[in-house]
């Protein structure tokens, strides 16, 4: 039996929506955790980039999902997804369109699920890319899975582009890195957001050339979660929370099961004081934070450099 009743106060139909943020992905873990004692079930689900991938895992077999997602976060390294700087390093000089070749996810998708087709999936998936020519937003949910998920994470000259139906797609959270309004459009009444914090990217003291993309790339993602979640009051819209903003690069996993954990008990805490009353958001998204009059803390260089 559940610990926490809330679905008789949830309209249907429900949509989980995963949103992208790289190694943020495991508050994603922490909150599925959490869902899985409710008796909340979800009609489908809308992800993007590593949302998309931890969407399939909920998406193939949502009871197993909490015990599947804590394990495959429990074993990922950096460099199983990206390599080593040395062979980053020899892509850049030797001309290679992405600094890292797609082999490494690949495999670790392939290894995630085992469904290779949407229509293997038990509950209806979307996953969200990127047309790179266009700069429109594609929603996959039909055809083959690995590829789909591939492109959603494929971050433009990280990951080399996918070509499916004669398009070149690259990572969705270009345009739709919290897809709210996706799931709205494909008839949500009940919206659960996972978000990973990454739009609470701080600034840094450091001033990196990688810590400036990052904080721009924040930026833009900020601006259409804030579009998104305007176009949806009519909905019932459940935030749940996690500990923003995170202390870690996007490309580092060692602090993956500390994140979930810590994740599932705030997530926890807040769904046994939830109580819905119709429509409306209920709980505060990362990019509330932005605008605050305080600014966000400026982290230690010393601690960022420890970090890493």
């Amino acid at each position: 039996m559940p610990q926490i009743e809330l679905a008789g106060a949830l309209p249907g139909p429900v949509a989980y929506v995963l949103a992208g943020g790289a190694t943020f992905g495991a508050t994603q873990v922490g909150h599925v955790r959490a869902l899985g004692e409710t008796d909340i079930h979800p009609d489908f689900v809308v992800g993007t980039s590593v949302g998309s991938l931890n969407g399939a895992v909920l998406a193939e077999d949502p009871a197993a999902a909490p015990a599947r997602l804590t394990e495959l976060w429990a074993e990922v390294t950096r460099q199983e997804i990206f390599g080593t700087a040395l062979n980053h390093a020899v892509n850049l000089a030797t001309g290679k369109p992405s600094v890292v070749p797609n082999d490494g996810l690949r495999a670790f998708i392939e290894k995630a699920i085992s469904a290779r087709d949407f229509s293997d999936l038990a509950l209806p998936h979307t996953a969200m890319a990127t047309d790179f020519d266009t700069g429109r937003a594609v929603a996959i949910d039909e055809g083959d899975l690995v590829s789909a998920l591939l492109a959603s994470a494929a971050i433009p000259l990280v990951f080399p582009e996918v070509e499916r139906a004669g398009r070149r797609l690259v990572d969705g959270g270009l345009v739709a890195n919290v897809p709210i309004s996706v799931a709205a459009g494909l008839g949500a009444r009940t919206i659960v957001v996972l978000d990973c914090g990454f739009t609470l990217m701080p600034p840094t003291r450091d001033g990196t050339y990688t810590d400036r993309l990052l904080r721009t790339a924040a930026i833009m993602a900020s601006q259409q979660v804030r579009r998104d979640l305007e176009s949806v009051t009519d909905r019932t819209v459940l935030y749940l929370p996690g500990p923003w903003p995170l202390k870690i690069r996007p490309d580092d996993f060692r602090s993956s099961t500390e994140i979930a954990d810590k994740t599932f008990g705030m997530t926890m805490a807040w769904l046994h004081a939830l109580d819905p009353q119709g429509p409306g958001r209920y709980g505060a998204a990362p990019t509330d934070a932005l605008t605050k009059s305080d600014p966000l803390p400026l982290p230690d260089p010393k601690e960022r450099a420890a970090e890493r």
